[in-house]
């Protein structure tokens, strides 16, 4: 894939130290984390698919999950699409079990993104999804994030909005 890179000593270490599935490598974990934001860790790595016969990589941050898909095409030759899902957004993930891969069903509002991943390796890729969207969903800085639009849409007074602001920088 052209995204790979050859990893420095360091990257070699994260990798070893994060959850990798299928045939991922530290070049394509070294080649994502040269595209992560400042504050953004990949959790988990995997080999995946989305059409037969394609080569895809997923990677789950602790902020999204992250999809490079190398399409193969005809006509146009191949081309590299990277792809990303806010944690945030995604509403429910589903596993289908089937015979040497995985399905796995991420849903948000306005997609369903469907990936083969290796077999059995689609519920922990999974739970990792769910452990990181709950370890966001209980940062009070998000939280005040998350209050502060319900304010602003009309969701919560001013009243409830301080009583929830003051108990979230108490936690702080």
């Amino acid at each position: 894939m052209e995204f790979e890179k050859k990893p420095t000593e360091k990257q070699e270490d994260r990798f070893e130290s994060t959850k990798s599935f299928g045939t991922s490598t530290v070049e394509e974990f070294s080649g994502l984390e040269e595209r992560l934001g400042e504050k953004e860790k990949i959790k988990a790595i995997s080999s995946a698919q989305i059409k037969k016969g394609d080569k895809a990589v997923v990677a789950v941050t602790n902020q999204r999950v992250i999809i490079f898909n190398s399409e193969k095409s005809k006509l146009l030759g191949k081309s590299n699409t990277f792809e990303d899902i806010r944690l945030d957004d995604i509403l429910d993930i589903e596993i289908e079990e089937r015979k040497d891969f995985d399905v796995l069903i991420i849903k948000t509002q306005n997609q369903e993104r469907k990936l083969m991943t290796a077999e059995k390796k689609g519920v922990e890729i999974s739970g990792i999804i769910r452990a990181e969207q709950k370890k966001k969903d209980e940062d009070p800085a998000h939280q005040l994030e998350k209050i502060g639009k319900e304010k602003q849409r009309g969701n919560l007074s001013e009243e409830e909005y301080e009583d929830k602001k003051d108990d979230l920088m108490d936690q702080i």
